[in-house]
């Protein structure tokens, strides 16, 4: 018994390494409500305070980080077997990020495959003409699903390509990993 509390502990110590290693600002892996989303996006909020200098980049990665954990909130399949998602902010030098994952249907995968290309195929005037017209098309449905609206959002305001992933995890379910980098700004902008 010991020797698997051991490799617990050794665990949590490479883990915490590895977190400090990549800069982990904040990471929470668990079931997402609302109360917890908000946890969370107050905790995102008082720890970007503390490593942005300025208030652009503080309000880009605020933005990013409501709209990371939004998708998560709204679009995420939970099931019994696959209930928990995870978010992260770290920085790489004066590169941040805002990583997330969760479960989704495979189904949907190739849905949201084009539309993360669409929008990386798009330079910045592309992708404000496509959020454009996304918005006058969630005004004019009902039953509009917005997720394309804030992905769109992400890659404006970060300013570079969404990285993002689809793992299987069984014939029904797949893991959507995304990030989104953002460069902090120098104060004199």
């Amino acid at each position: 018994m010991e020797t698997n509390k051991l490799n617990d502990l050794k665990t949590v110590y490479e883990l915490h390494r590895s977190m400090e290693d990549n800069q982990v600002i904040i990471a929470y892996e668990g079931e997402f409500n609302q109360v917890i989303t908000q946890s969370v996006l107050s905790l995102a909020e008082k720890n970007l305070e503390q490593k942005l200098s300025n208030g652009i980049s503080k309000r880009r990665a605020f933005n990013i980080a409501v709209e990371c954990l939004q998708n998560i909130s709204s679009h995420s399949d939970r099931n019994t077997d696959f209930p928990n998602s995870i978010f992260i902010i770290g920085q790489e030098g004066n590169d941040f990020y805002i990583s997330s994952g969760n479960t989704i249907k495979s189904s949907k995968v190739e849905n949201l495959r084009r539309k993360l290309d669409q929008i990386n195929n798009l330079d910045s005037d592309g992708l404000k003409q496509l959020h454009m017209q996304a918005i006058k098309e969630s005004l004019k449905s009902k039953e509009s699903n917005n997720a394309g609206l804030g992905l769109i959002s992400i890659a404006r305001k970060s300013g570079k390509k969404l990285e993002y992933q689809f793992t299987p995890v069984d014939n029904e379910n797949a893991f959507f990993s995304f990030q989104a980098t953002f460069i902090q700004k120098e104060d004199n902008i």
